[in-house]
């Protein structure tokens, strides 16, 4: 009786085990898909901000003078 017990188990271990297995291979889709509008909300935060950040670069560029009086030394 022990033994068909545990006969009995082991399928259903088995398929919690790929249950879980599958889980965790799709976890970050799962997160994508259950909160997408606050994941592409995050996401385009993320971009605005990085794209402030390369304007403030490039216009610290720009107001820069460049001296032309190095040339004259050769």
């Amino acid at each position: 009786m022990i033994f068909l017990n545990q006969k009995m188990m082991v399928p259903n271990l088995s398929l919690d085990f790929k249950y879980l297995l599958l889980m965790a291979k799709n976890k970050k889709h799962n997160l994508l898909i259950k909160d997408y509008d606050k994941q592409k909300s995050e996401h385009l935060d993320k971009l605005a901000t990085k794209m402030l950040k390369n304007d403030d670069k490039t216009q610290k560029l720009k107001e820069k003078k460049i001296n032309t009086n190095f040339l004259k030394l050769f």
